[in-house]
């Protein structure tokens, strides 16, 4: 069987979550689950019949479900859901702030997201952590202020 290995930008944004879920802490709460073993995602992909994005899996392995600063993004175990009754999804977050469900297109195998009835595609989980982000870091600078990326490197740069 082939190794698994967790893709390196999954693990940067992971860990820039949450390093910004730390430095937010004292406004917002945030939660990241213990990661999913392999086995589990390959057993619920064996089960529902679909393989999963190698970068949502790698999320995975992260953390199996998370929390994101007051529930602004909940990222959920993989649940199969319907779109239209005839598409069928896999629901894999929502971001709670504007009412938006993040999915994987069965058929196509993209990361999309529906929000007051328009479909968005992202080019990858990437793109889709990429774009959240923005608004995370809006949120420190709404909190912190305009110097919050100096007081982000004091406290993470290595």
């Amino acid at each position: 069987m082939e190794k698994f290995v967790i893709d390196p930008i999954i693990i940067e944004q992971f860990k820039y979550y949450q390093n910004m879920c730390s430095l937010l802490a004292e406004f917002k709460d945030s939660t990241f689950a213990p990661p999913a073993a392999l086995e589990k995602i390959n057993e619920w992909e064996e089960e529902n019949d679909i393989v999963l994005p190698h970068q949502y899996k790698s999320w995975l392995m992260l953390t199996a479900e998370s929390s994101i600063l007051d529930q602004f993004i909940d990222f959920s175990w993989p649940e199969i859901g319907t779109l239209k009754e005839e598409n069928d999804i896999i629901i894999i977050a929502s971001v709670i702030g504007d009412g938006e469900t993040v999915f994987i297109s069965r058929s196509e195998g993209k990361i999309m997201s529906i929000f007051e009835g328009e479909t968005k595609e992202y080019n990858d989980f990437d793109d889709f952590l990429t774009i959240k982000s923005l608004y995370i870091e809006s949120m420190a600078e709404e909190f912190i202020g305009e110097d919050w990326g100096d007081i982000y490197d004091e406290m993470f740069e290595d």
